[in-house]
């Protein structure tokens, strides 16, 4: 009887040093720390931009409301645009929401949460330029696109178009400004955000002019953390089915409602597209 009692209480120890091993091998959650580390864009106006020592902007609204319904708070860090997966993979944060777009060689590198915004790629000129209304007329255009952008490379295969690249969107902006290049082209919605404020009043962006596919923005966070991704999942979910979305979005980017009457439709996602875009190693067909 003690020796099968022995063996018995040998088993139980074995199981439970074999559960705790296990638990060890699972990541602990981003969530439970009481604050998130998050990699943003910092000169971006209406989309992610510093004011002051206040990051503010769609995308530190939506960092905002979403880590709220998690119970934690986040970090805000400036993350330039191609550092922002090297930032997830290695660690320096947490999360990157920074106008990030989902892609199928991005997706197998890190983990994405969204679209939690959708928006096509456009052009900026400045106001006293009538030179360009269409697509065809960006040949022999030089048009400017700062890197670790989907947006250079959509350039690049438009035949006859004169490719400037630049290291920020401030650099681009300013390079506008100066007569030094013809136009701009990003992200449609970056753009606006960048002809609202105060800070560039002679810009402005062609309407009707679409380059490339529709842009994906998604929230991107490290590889091995699923149960995390899911939860932010969800609770994007639950923000894109409120009201909250359109509220935030009008309230940062208040000329989009204005420049376009068909808003919503060309740039708030539809929430059943989540699970196509999230928490996969590739976009489901």
């Amino acid at each position: 009887m003690t020796t099968r009692i022995t063996r018995t209480a040998a088993l139980l120890a074995l199981a439970t040093l074999t559960a705790t091993a296990c638990g060890t091998n699972q990541p602990p959650s981003l969530f439970t720390k009481g604050q998130v580390s998050v990699g943003v864009k910092s000169d971006q106006p209406g989309t992610s931009y510093l004011d002051g020592y206040d990051f503010n902007g769609f995308d530190i609204t939506v960092a905002r409301q979403l880590l709220k319904k998690l119970g934690t708070e986040p970090n805000f860090a400036a993350v330039p645009s191609e550092r922002r997966t090297t930032a997830v993979t290695e660690g320096r944060q947490d999360l990157v929401i920074a106008t990030f777009s989902i892609t199928d060689e991005r997706s197998a590198k890190v983990d994405f949460v969204g679209p939690y915004a959708t928006t096509p790629q456009g052009v900026m000129v400045r106001k006293d330029d009538h030179r360009i209304n269409n697509l065809s007329d960006l040949r022999g255009k030089s048009v400017c696109a700062w890197s670790g952008t989907t947006s250079g490379t959509a350039l690049q295969k438009i035949p006859g178009l004169v490719f400037s690249g630049k290291t920020t969107a401030d650099g681009c902006v300013r390079a506008l400004e100066n007569h030094q290049v013809d136009a701009v082209s990003t992200d449609t919605v970056i753009l606006y955000g960048f002809a609202q404020s105060k800070q560039y009043p002679n810009l402005k962006v062609v309407p009707g002019i679409d380059i490339d596919s529709t842009n994906r923005y998604g929230i991107a966070m490290q590889k091995g953390h699923r149960e995390d991704c899911y939860k932010l999942r969800d609770a994007l979910r639950d923000y894109l089915n409120s009201s909250d979305w359109k509220r935030d979005f009008s309230t940062e980017l208040p000329v989009v409602p204005e420049a376009d009457a068909h808003w919503e439709a060309h740039y708030k996602p539809n929430a059943d597209d989540l699970d196509k875009y999230s928490c996969r190693d590739k976009s489901a067909p």
